[in-house]
């Protein structure tokens, strides 16, 4: 059964008619917000999470885990991450023998039409699916005045600040929002306290060490990161930025087969690039090409679900080192 993700996020009870859940898709930030509200709705439950690679190296831990009676609670829901066809077998096992105490929402990357989860799951009336797609302005400016009901002061200028400063990112305003809500007790917002919690990008650091890393340099980026404190509570805007360059990187390069240039490609590029960041992204374009930054994307991904996972672990270091082989990757281009 096909969802709509804006109907589900509307009233999460969308979903309990359903045996298990898919949601796939590039939007981090709406599966965050779904997952959330599941984890309030169903506080006497235990809540297991598992990672695809851990199931592919046991093949018996899932259907194990959903039928072992619990010691603690009667029901149970299982957040799957990271999910692909690689284990479609295992998913279909547990499915065919329902456990009317146990539900199964399953996140998944983009999926395309021909991926045996996503065929299962559009077909089957007692399984749903929802895509979750990137937001635009609209979506995003609806979420954040939802996110402020009951504040004074918040404008539409400011609410346009709040989605420039992410890159329209929902997971990043995600992580303003709660700056903003614990700084504004009160809740009476005013422009020149939100300009400084949201730190406008006047500190350009992280920026510089990006742009650096992705040009290979690697020198300047040793320098860089002994100079800067990198921050983990801003880790996964660290891990943004990062993806959303290379993403434009690699949309540039997939124009090029359209326009003759890497350079025509950029300045085709919709919404446009900032005339004094051209130079960059054209000296970014000599040090990669199109399958190693789709590599370099999906080391990012693993970079956060590490993070997430081993949340112990200070995700500053995780981060540096990210940095450290993404500027080593550059400088081997030739």
């Amino acid at each position: 059964m096909i969802l709509k993700s804006y109907i589900v996020e509307k009233n999460i009870d969308t979903l309990r008619e359903y045996q298990a859940v898919l949601m796939y898709g590039e939007n981090s930030g709406i599966k965050d917000d779904i997952k959330n509200k599941l984890k309030e709705n169903n506080k006497n439950s235990e809540i297991i999470n598992l990672f695809e690679s851990e199931i592919v190296k046991n093949k018996n831990i899932l259907f194990e885990n959903i039928f072992n009676e619990s010691l603690f609670n009667e029901k149970k829901l299982f957040f799957l991450h990271s999910t692909t066809d690689k284990i479609f077998n295992e998913i279909e096992e547990c499915l065919e023998k329902e456990n009317k105490n146990v539900k199964i929402y399953i996140f998944a990357e983009n999926l395309d039409k021909k991926s045996k989860l996503r065929n299962m799951f559009e077909k089957e009336r007692r399984l749903a699916i929802l895509a979750c797609y990137k937001d635009n302005e609209r979506t995003l400016m609806e979420y954040i005045n939802k996110e402020f009901v009951g504040f004074k002061g918040l404008t539409g200028e400011m609410i346009n600040i709040i989605i420039a400063n992410s890159s329209s990112d929902r997971r990043i305003i995600q992580n303003e929002i709660m700056k903003i809500k614990g700084y504004f007790v009160e809740k009476t917002i005013n422009k020149n306290d939100l300009l400084e919690i949201l730190n406008i990008k006047n500190d350009t650091s992280f920026d510089e060490i990006r742009d650096n890393a992705l040009n290979g340099k690697k020198d300047k980026i040793n320098k860089l990161l002994s100079e800067i404190d990198l921050l983990n509570e801003d880790c996964f805007f660290y891990l943004n930025d990062l993806n959303y360059r290379v993403l434009k990187l690699a949309e540039i390069k997939e124009n090029k087969k359209i326009f003759k240039s890497d350079e025509e490609a950029l300045d085709n590029l919709k919404p446009p690039v900032f005339w004094k960041d051209k130079p960059v992204y054209l000296e970014q374009l000599k040090k990669w090409d199109i399958k190693r930054l789709n590599e370099a994307s999906c080391i990012i991904g693993e970079t956060e679900l590490l993070i997430k996972k081993y949340s112990e672990v200070r995700g500053s270091v995780i981060i540096k080192d990210l940095i450290i082989a993404l500027s080593k990757e550059a400088s081997t281009f030739s």
